[in-house]
């Protein structure tokens, strides 16, 4: 991805106080994001995952944001299926 560490917009309360500057700083994060190809957006921050499914949600991407703990989670029974292969 292009700009890994470049802010999604949310900040804290950011995209509730500068919401028009938050909405153009999350588009430049979802181009990014689109740009990967990838179906998920993995994130660990709740304001970032918010901030995330919104603007998935917003550009009509198809990806969806979830947080690392909902991948891992989603991840268990496949992992317990290889192992038993």
């Amino acid at each position: 991805m292009n700009d890994p560490d470049f802010c999604c917009g949310s900040a804290g309360i950011y995209n509730i106080v500068q919401y028009d500057e938050s909405m153009k700083i999350l588009d430049r994060k979802m181009g990014d994001a689109q740009a990967t190809n990838a179906q998920v957006i993995v994130t660990t921050n709740p304001g970032c995952l918010l901030q995330m499914k919104y603007g998935a949600e917003r550009a009509s991407s198809g990806q969806r944001a979830v947080h690392l703990i909902e991948l891992l989670i989603e991840a268990e029974p496949k992992i317990k299926q290889i192992k038993n292969v």
